[in-house]
């Protein structure tokens, strides 16, 4: 059984023979399969094929070249010296920027407050004096935006106030103002400001009638690759707040490691113990031991100044099962990745983000793939 052939990777046909020629050359042999062929070529990709006695060893290897990948790359990236967050005036969103706020002190970046107000379009109908209602309703919209604006200064000021008393008064607060749909306009202003994380605020679940940035969080996710740090309404900034313990749930795809990466740089600032957790719903399996001894190697190689703890959880609940791992270990930060899907997977299978943004009480950072 142990020489049976195992899938390795799929992949398009040069990167499945790059692949082979890398795991050859350190003695494990193996075996293109095309999926699907059509005239000769691969239409569907290429299976890499290896013995199973060799599983463990060939992960550990691709683990340690996409290490070396991804430290290449690390030099080349920008550090986060801007954090946006959104806001709704909500006591929730002003707990929100008490968390940015501290964050924005570890890192040395600046932030920026964004409120989006809505004006609804009004349904004219075929009246005689249409140039009355036109004037009617400019008059109405600068009111709104008129409100909004006093709105956002006075709650900006508040926050200055906040940041002074806390001893973060050194970090720039900047602030703009746009109307439109909530999660577009963020999306918008992330493109231009190029934060390296967006914080909001958000109720939890049996709140949502009042919740106006917490309900936006999920649509959100689908519309930046900025990573996301949603603040539940019940996890109140505190006047010392550590980041001691940090849970990153795996499913075991090569965005790990971009993700990983992304992670570090935003607890940096802190002195944390990081649980890589997965989830499943059946038996530990060979495979998925080998994949978390990948990403330890990948932890010691790439952050050996990080504590790192790896386990694998067997439920049939995977977010109640990360819930419980949660409270007994004293979680403070949970952090996974996100995978866009199409509509019918997101409203008939929500994903785990989705699932934890409205039962967790825990800070939940969300990167997107």
């Amino acid at each position: 059984m142990e020489d049976r052939l195992v899938t390795l990777a799929t992949d398009h046909y040069t990167a499945a023979e790059v692949l082979k020629v890398k795991l050859e050359g350190a003695g494990i042999a193996c075996f293109l399969k095309h999926v699907h062929l059509i005239q000769g070529a691969a239409a569907e990709g290429v299976q890499v094929q290896i013995r199973a006695s060799q599983v463990e060893k060939a992960l550990r290897l691709m683990a340690e070249w996409k290490a070396e990948q991804e430290e290449s790359e690390k030099k080349n990236l920008r550090a986060i010296r801007r954090i946006l967050v959104p806001v709704d005036f909500s006591t929730y969103s002003e707990n929100a920027c008490l968390y940015a706020l501290n964050l924005a002190h570890r890192l040395e970046a600046e932030i920026k407050i964004l409120h989006v107000y809505y004006a609804p379009i009004v349904d004219l109908v075929p009246i005689t004096d249409a140039y009355s209602i036109q004037v009617d309703m400019d008059i109405n919209l600068r009111e709104m935006e008129s409100i909004a604006r006093q709105n956002l200064l006075t709650f900006v000021e508040r926050i200055g106030n906040a940041a002074r008393e806390k001893g973060f008064g050194r970090v720039k607060i900047g602030y703009s103002l746009r109307e439109g749909v909530a999660e577009d306009q963020i999306a918008q202003v992330a493109r231009s400001y190029k934060p390296g994380i967006i914080v909001l605020g958000t109720k939890g679940k049996g709140n949502q009638h009042s919740d106006i940035i917490g309900s936006v969080v999920s649509r959100l996710l689908d519309r930046t690759r900025v990573p996301v740090l949603a603040i539940p309404e019940n996890s109140v900034y505190t006047a010392t707040p550590e980041v001691r313990n940090v849970v990153y749930a795996t499913e075991f795809d090569e965005s790990d490691f971009v993700a990983i990466r992304r992670l570090m740089g935003i607890v940096s600032g802190f002195n944390i113990r990081i649980h890589c957790v997965h989830v499943s719903k059946v038996a530990q399996k060979t495979w998925d031991l080998a994949k978390m001894d990948g990403l330890k190697e990948y932890f010691k190689k790439v952050h050996p100044e990080v504590n790192v703890d790896c386990h694998l959880l067997h439920g049939e609940d995977p977010v109640n099962d990360l819930a419980e791992f949660t409270r007994e270990h004293k979680v403070d930060l949970i952090a996974l990745t996100n995978r866009k899907r199409n509509l019918i997977a997101r409203l008939f299978f929500p994903g785990m983000a989705r699932q934890l943004l409205h039962q967790g009480s825990i800070p939940l950072l969300v990167f997107r793939t």
